[in-house]
């Protein structure tokens, strides 16, 4: 059962499906039936409206109300400069330092950072890495999580195996299969990245500050500034986003693993 299991996840995982799929969330017509999807997916996921733009009858598409932005009279967004913060609402499902290229998935199940991110770094010194798991309810754009300069990107080609449970714990070395977009940040004369990561049903990954991704395992160098919270990017569904700074940069805050995080909430203190 298990090895069948194991099949229908690996056929799954093929990123044509999850293509098609973005393809018709995007559907704008008949009028009528998108509305009546839309309000079955705000209902069945207990979406509540209060913080972001309009009624789900506003959005042209289920893929539209996939990425709703959120209200800012409602809840704005305030930069925290001394923090690094959540780009993204979430689940904060794992945090942890590490001194080797090796992170946890879940327990007894580990995969390398470097393969993840495409990129060799002396772990000697210590790294903090955060995961934070998007659900289909949550709001899918995410935000930068520091003031700085994006050095590079990096959209690696891949699989699109679920991100969730189920995902977590059935498929090794996950993160480092999926396809995902890797940022690099310069902030205080230290490196830090974000990882974008897809998943099953993502009809795409978005990144404001690239025209055009190239999905081709290379590192695109950048000299761009950004600011702490602008837009960064939007999942078209859920997701997963992985944070890795070093501990010559910030101290992850106690008492946050497990825990719900919206854009904005502080995650790292920066070193002084």
């Amino acid at each position: 059962m298990k090895a069948l299991f194991r099949v229908f996840l690996s056929v799954l995982s093929m990123p044509v499906f999850s293509r098609i799929y973005g393809r018709l969330t995007r559907i704008k017509r008949p009028r009528f039936l998108v509305r009546e999807i839309i309000d079955f997916f705000k209902d069945i996921y207990k979406i509540d409206m209060d913080e972001y733009l309009g009624s789900p009858s506003d959005y042209a598409s289920l893929s539209d109300f996939f990425v709703r932005p959120l209200d800012p009279r409602k809840r704005p967004l305030i930069p925290k400069e001394e923090m690094i913060v959540s780009p993204a609402d979430g689940v904060i499902r794992g945090i942890e330092t590490i001194h080797e290229d090796k992170a946890t998935q879940v327990k007894g199940m580990y995969y390398a950072v470097s393969d993840v991110i495409r990129e060799p770094i002396d772990f000697s010194k210590g790294w903090h890495l955060a995961t934070i798991y998007l659900s289909p309810r949550d709001y899918h754009r995410y935000h930068y999580p520091v003031s700085g300069k994006i050095k590079g990107y990096c959209h690696a080609r891949g699989s699109l195996f679920p991100v969730n449970s189920i995902g977590m714990t059935s498929v090794k070395k996950l993160f480092a299969r999926n396809e995902r977009v890797v940022t690099r940040f310069n902030k205080n004369g230290l490196p830090l990245f974000t990882v974008a990561v897809g998943a099953t049903f993502v009809g795409g990954i978005r990144m404001v500050f690239i025209d055009s991704i190239k999905r081709d395992k290379r590192w695109k160098e950048l000299d761009l500034e950004v600011k702490q919270l602008d837009e960064m990017g939007r999942f078209e569904l859920g997701s997963t986003i992985i944070l890795l700074v070093p501990k010559a940069l910030a101290q992850p805050l106690p008492g946050i693993k497990d825990q719900p995080v919206k854009v904005g909430d502080p995650i790292f203190s920066l070193n002084k």
